[in-house]
Formats: structure tokens, sequence, C-alpha cells
């Protein structure tokens, strides 16, 4: 619920300012033209206007990778170094284009570069302005919940409603819990305890959560990060330093992380990206997954594809398919070993593995998993979208639980064939480490640290650092 509201409200508070962008960039683009027209004296190529459409779609994408949009709570700083950045890459790449067409006239690069100037001054000007009209409506905005102590809540609610934060409404705050005359414990906030911020947060549909004095709230991000689609840390400290991102009021800090897998774009994104890559791999893999699976059937009796059930996306379990790498009745050779060996049955109550894995297959197996060849059939999985190229590793069912807090975290995530784990020492790293891990690359998700990861796999394997 919480993650449609915040996608309803980033359209209701974003498409306002989306729309004042463009038509100040249209503006300034036809001022340019007008101007360089009137300076010639006559017509110039019309080529220039056609470029201008080209021009604002470019626009449009670099200020959604700058994060410029719904722009609720950004801060000025923030802002002109997006919009900055943003016209600069949208210059180079339409000079990119006029030369290998083979041409760009002097003039028609000039207009560009007057109307990049222009843009970089009217559009900041102009969300202010439109921020301001739409600030009293009561449909623009996102709606903020305070969470934190009662004094410190008090007043930030105090604070925002007279001087405000742009594009945030801020509808009430939970508190700590208090005790009365009577010794009783009762809670502080109007709304309920800090607990239960995820649940009023659903009821009030306020899908950003304000983090109020984080001194006193280092137990709640973590957890609230993985229940509401945006977390906002806000500090009311006198501060007046113009290397300090702040929202642009005095007296107060603002910090924010979004959640990339609690929103839409960056789920489209990572999944687009499987699709691309997992599908010609599919075809070019044919060959050699064929003959893996005629090495199993030869080498050991049994099926050649082993299914097995793991913790999945918002916690619903699936069939994880590898090539068999074990003998039959591997659990009750593994049993017989954990009863006669106290040192491999103290490695694996800690870590779940072993180095000497008494089931694996000889030959045929140890190279699968030394390579990792007996994943590839999980590009199925990633192809039917219980799966990811990249993400956390896949966790049995029954192991869920050891993950405790970060349960959140793993369940909004799709696993993944490779991930940090993967490329960070696999089987070398202690429990600690992976949980570590899933937080690290649940909160720090781009396309780019993907990117990474997938590069770094390949190193991975043929090192075969903790692979056994």
């Amino acid at each position: 619920m919480l993650r449609a509201a915040y996608t309803f409200q980033s359209l209701l508070t974003g498409t306002p300012v989306f729309l004042v962008d463009i038509s100040t960039s249209t503006f300034c683009l036809i001022f340019a033209c007008f101007l360089a027209n009137w300076h010639q004296g006559h017509p110039f190529n019309p080529g220039i206007w056609n470029q201008i459409p080209v021009f604002l779609l470019l626009q449009s994408v670099l200020f959604s990778l700058h994060q410029l949009y719904p722009g609720a709570g950004l801060s000025p700083v923030t802002e002109i170094r997006g919009l900055v950045r943003s016209t600069f890459i949208n210059l180079i790449c339409l000079s990119s284009i006029n030369i290998v067409l083979g041409q760009l006239p002097r003039i028609e690069f000039s207009i560009f570069v007057f109307a990049g100037l222009c843009i970089i001054v009217l559009i900041p000007m102009c969300r202010t302005l439109t921020r301001r009209i739409l600030a009293p409506t009561k449909w623009w905005g996102m709606r903020l919940l305070l969470v934190g102590t009662q004094q410190d809540c008090t007043r930030a609610m105090q604070l925002l409603k007279r001087r405000g934060v742009p594009g945030y409404k801020p509808i009430g705050f939970t508190s700590e819990l208090h005790e009365n005359e009577n010794g009783e414990s009762i809670a502080y906030g109007p709304l309920g305890h800090n607990d239960d911020a995820a649940l009023i947060g659903r009821q009030t549909l306020a899908p950003v959560a304000c983090l109020v004095s984080p001194r006193q709230t280092y137990a709640y991000p973590d957890r609230l990060l993985f229940q509401f689609p945006r977390i906002v840390w806000l500090n009311t400290l006198p501060v007046d330093d113009a290397t300090v991102d702040t929202s642009g009021l005095p007296g107060v800090v603002t910090h924010g992380q979004t959640t990339p897998f609690l929103r839409f774009t960056p789920r489209l994104v990572k999944r687009i990206i499987d699709l691309t890559i997992c599908i010609p791999m599919l075809v070019v893999l044919a060959i050699p997954m064929t003959l893996i699976a005629l090495a199993i059937r030869i080498l050991s009796p049994g099926p050649i594809f082993y299914g097995s059930v793991r913790a999945g996306q918002h916690g619903k379990t699936f069939r994880m398919w590898k090539f068999r790498s074990m003998i039959p009745d591997a659990d009750k050779v593994l049993q017989q070993r954990l009863e006669t060996d106290p040192i491999a049955k103290a490695k694996w109550i800690v870590d779940h593995k072993l180095k000497n894995d008494p089931r694996i297959i000889p030959g045929i197996g140890s190279i699968m998993r030394r390579w990792s060849l007996d994943e590839l059939p999980q590009l199925w999985n990633v192809l039917t979208g219980e799966m990811s190229l990249v993400g956390p590793r896949p966790v049995p069912a029954e192991e869920i639980v050891r993950y405790k807090s970060s349960y959140y975290e793993y369940t909004q995530m799709w696993p993944g064939i490779t991930g940090l784990w993967q490329v960070s020492g696999r089987n070398d790293t202690s429990f600690t480490t992976r949980i570590f891990l899933v937080h690290h690359y649940a909160v720090n998700w781009s396309p780019w640290l993907d990117a990474w990861i997938l590069l770094r796999t390949p190193a991975a394997v043929l090192s075969k650092r903790g692979a056994y």
C-alpha cells in the first residue's frame, strides 16, 4: 500500500514540476532561436527547430537520472548541481550528434549554450514559485510521518508547519513510550508508538518517514527503511554552511535516503537489464549446459536438476534450479558425517557449509561447484522473474529466520545468481558478513553497482576463492 501511495503521490507532486521544467526550457530555446534570427537578420536553418524536441527529451531523462523528480524536500544545492550537470551533459550529447552528422554550425551551438544558461537560471526560480503556489493545496505534496522523541517531534512539527519543506506535508508523529503519573507506559505521539510507524503510515497513506534527531532514533532506520519507500533524517540544528546539504530552511538540516527496491522505476530498470542479458546467455550456453547434463546422467544415477526451496521476494518461496552436484541420499550422508566429526558439526552450525562436503558427486560435482557451473540453470529462474542476475544469495526457506531484523531487507529484493557475497569470498565469509552485504546492497543498489558486480564475477569464479 505504501509503495502505491508513494508512486501516486510522486506523480501528483512531480508532474507540475515536470511541466514547469518543460515549459521553461521550451521558452528558453525559442527565445534563443528568435534572438539568433534577429541577430542574423534572416531565417536560419530550420534544423535547429528539429533539435528542440531532442533537447527536451534528453533533459527529461537526465533530470530523472539526477533525481530531480518529484523533487520533494530537494535541497537547493542538490537541485542546482543536478540541473547544471544535466544541462552540461545535454549540450555534449547534442554537439556529439551534430558532429556525427557532419556539421556543427557555430550559430546553432551558440543557441543551445545560451538556452542552457537561461535554463540554469530560470528553472530554479520557476520551480520555487510553483512549489509556493501549490503548497497550500490539499492534493500536492508527499505525506510525511515524523518518528522520534516527543520533544523533538513537537518542535519539528511546529517548525515544518511554520516554514515548510517544499513538497512534504507533515501529517503527525509517533513517539516513544512514557510513564504517566500512575506509572503506566503510554505513547507520547498522538498517532501512536514508534514501533507502529509502518502500520500508521499505511493507515494515513504517508509513504515518507522523517526520523527526527537521529541520535535518538538509531534503532529505527534499518527497520523503517524497508517499510517506507523513502526515509528522511531531520535535525533541528543551527547550521549556516554552504557545504552542508540543507533543505534551504534556516535551522533545518535534512538528509534523505531512498530505498530503490520499494520504487517502481528502479525495479523496472533492473528487470529490463536482467532480460536483456539473460535471454542471449541462455542461447549461448545451451550447448555447454547440455554437455553438463549428459555428464551428470552418465556419472551419477538420479535426476539431472535439483530444485531447492528458497525464500524469495516478499517472503514467497520458490524452487531454485541447479545442476545436481550431490549424490543420492545426500542428507543421510551429511548427518552421518556430522555425528562422527565434531569439528565439521561446529562448522556446519555456524556457516551451514563444509569445505570437504561428503555429499558432492566425485569429479563432476566438485568441478561444477568450484566453477559455479551448477548454478547455470538459475538463468531460468531469472527468465521467469523469481530471481535476478545480481542480488543477495538465495537463502533456504528454513534459514530465513536467522536473518532476523534483516528479513525486511532480504524479502524486498530478488535473490541473485551472483552478488556481493559471491565476489567477496563466498563460503569464506562469515554469516555476519553476509548479513552486512545484504544490507549494503539493498540500500546502495544502482545499475552501476550491478554492472560492477557482474564485471567482478568472472574473476571471483576463476580465483576459486571460497568455492567449495
